[in-house]
């Protein structure tokens, strides 16, 4: 295609093409990617996790959690699982995207495919991928594009997601943000000059996954007007199908009667997850459609070698060669039924169990306070949590080098107080007398004392426990001692991310009740001797809340700082939230229902 007719092209011409793609593809695209799902939902993901689990437990890791995973990652176990189970889920995931790449470029011929032949084009090229560089191409499927997160991908592994407590403090420092920009920026770019990668190896037969790599390169800086056309295109089509939507439901909602009947309600809850569900259908193969167009387009078809064979992508048989077809093939047909409805049984039980039950009471608890009225960890921040409403407030709890509890979250000063200083050579008068700033506030360190006097009988606090590694061997007992001194075991519960430090704490008092923090583990909680679980938001499933409820302990989740997600929690049925918007979440919860527990606990 030469300069002038690309310049002369029709207005949205990527969405027409891709629109003339689906004439003939769109059936298979999503009985394809239905089937597909409800596999990865019924056996693939359940086989990986029975593999992986059973693994943990051979190598004395059931229970780990935290930075117990980082030890078994590092040990042959760890090496073990990789092998294992790396090269599985990579194949699982190549299947489903060649798949869709066959199915985009015969619908490009004017084609409909027959499903069971390209399935079949597809696995009989699984065994070629142990010559095509398998590092390179797991590194891509397996990181690199569930990375880029932009709402498509495999079902398998959809994305993978920075947990949001390692972003929030990467975005409290300028290098810190600096890094995370970086960080994706690079990961972008990577996806961009791999963007034609997976086509090149499908459709191609290639060999080489790093020569895909340098072909997708040079074909990525060829088409990258087009690319930056095509992003643009459909961000206007998806703004617009967004729009007409809300006017829709807005027209729906205004024609309809105040009051509902309960059945009525459920419906429309019900058309608008079915279309957000058809949505997370078509996005993948939507992609795909444009990628394998613009790869068509740039690099020409003479390349293409698909050696077919006796790869019938033709429809339109007779009812007699059907009937043929089936008796020959009875046995596989029952199979292959009986196996589509174990993954439907199977995928219907996982969406069941994504409804929770809504808690009545609904605990709000202020991430090391109110950072909207003072600085984190201070009591300006504190008395901010308790007009928010907030019903309890975390905060943080590091010795000095004078054995003093101070109320603060760092090691070191330099983010707060600019002061490359740490905790630990510091007595607390010397701690207090360094001022703190952040978001226009300043403040200094309390003391766990200070903390303990000025919110007694006003609002419940969990104080977390932290380690810097210098302390002394008197750190829980002289806790304690302080909690008992104030008479407030009834109004304070204890947390830390140290599971030894919480066993040690409930020995030493029995009273005071323990939560432990998890940011990763693949445990079940029944595993962990605690009274109550934080866990961090990524790992939150309903899975994980049943399981919860089945030992009768709380869950709470960190740190949610959207209203939405607030509310999505509150929905899923965990106890409550730890959050730096108390105010927001109160308010958002509020709307389903939920009512504050400071009063109902504290009364």
């Amino acid at each position: 295609m030469n300069t002038l007719n690309l310049r002369t092209r029709r207005p949205f011409q990527m969405i027409r093409g891709v629109l003339q793609v689906w004439k003939y593809a769109y059936r298979p695209f999503l009985l394809f990617e239905l089937f597909y799902k409800l596999m990865t939902i019924g056996l693939f993901i359940p086989f990986v996790s029975i593999v992986f689990n059973k693994i943990l437990e051979i190598g004395g890791f059931g229970a780990a959690a935290n930075h117990d995973l980082l030890r078994f990652a590092l040990s042959r176990y760890g090496l073990l699982s990789l092998v294992l189970l790396a090269p599985v889920a990579m194949m699982l995931i190549y299947t489903e995207l060649a798949v869709l790449i066959y199915i985009a470029y015969y619908g490009m011929q004017g084609q409909t495919v027959r499903l069971r032949a390209v399935v079949l084009k597809a696995l009989s090229r699984l065994p070629g991928l142990w010559r095509i560089g398998i590092f390179g191409l797991a590194l891509y499927l397996l990181l690199l594009f569930p990375l880029l997160n932009t709402g498509f991908g495999s079902s398998l592994l959809p994305n993978v997601t920075i947990p949001n407590f390692i972003t929030g403090e990467l975005m409290k420092t300028s290098t810190g943000t600096a890094a995370f920009v970086l960080f994706f920026t690079i990961v972008a770019i990577l996806n961009l000059l791999c963007i034609y990668a997976l086509p090149i190896l499908v459709l191609e037969d290639s060999n080489r996954f790093w020569r895909a790599f340098a072909k997708s390169a040079r074909l990525f800086w060829k088409s990258k007007w087009s690319i930056l056309r095509a992003v643009g295109e459909w961000v206007l089509a998806f703004v617009l199908i967004v729009a007409v939507f809300i006017a829709l439901i807005a027209a729906v909602i205004a024609v309809l009667p105040e009051s509902l009947p309960e059945t009525a309600i459920v419906t429309v809850g019900f058309v608008i997850s079915f279309g957000v569900y058809v949505m997370t259908l078509v996005m993948t193969p939507l992609f795909i459609t444009v990628v394998t167009r613009l790869y068509v387009r740039y690099a020409g078809k003479k390349h293409i070698s698909l050696h077919s064979g006796e790869l019938d992508i033709t429809e339109g048989h007779t009812r007699a060669e059907r009937r043929l077809f089936a008796s020959q093939h009875r046995p596989k047909l029952a199979l292959f039924g009986l196996m589509m409805l174990i993954a439907v049984g199977w995928g219907v039980t996982a969406l069941l169990t994504d409804w929770g039950e809504a808690k009545d009471e609904f605990v709000i608890i202020a991430h090391r306070g109110n950072v909207n009225t003072g600085v984190e960890n201070t009591l300006d921040a504190f008395e901010g949590a308790v007009e928010a409403g907030a019903d309890y407030i975390e905060l943080d709890i590091l010795q000095t080098k004078d054995r003093k509890l101070a109320v603060i979250h760092d090691h070191n000063l330099k983010r707060l107080a600019r002061h490359n200083v740490n905790v630990y050579d510091l007595t607390l008068a010397e701690l207090q007398d360094i001022p703190l700033f952040q978001n226009g506030y300043a403040g200094r360190v309390p003391s766990l004392d200070e903390v303990l006097d000025a919110m007694k009988g006003r609002i419940r606090l969990n104080l977390e426990l932290k380690t810097h590694g210098y302390e002394t061997p008197d750190y829980v007992s002289s806790f304690i001692d302080t909690i008992r001194r104030h008479q407030a075991e009834n109004e304070v519960v204890v947390s830390s991310l140290e599971y030894d430090l919480l066993q040690e704490v409930k020995e030493k008092a029995p009273e005071l009740k323990v939560g432990y923090i998890i940011y990763a583990t693949f445990a079940p909680l029944n595993r962990f001797d605690a009274d109550f679980f934080v866990v961090e938001e990524a790992f939150v499933t309903a899975r994980l809340v049943a399981s919860a409820k089945l030992i009768g302990k709380p869950l709470y989740v960190w740190t949610i700082n959207d209203p939405e997600r607030a509310a999505h929690f509150y929905s899923l049925g965990v106890d409550g939230i730890i959050t730096d918007i108390p105010k927001e979440a109160r308010e958002a919860v509020k709307e389903l229902g939920g009512d504050p527990v400071f009063l109902l606990e504290l009364e």
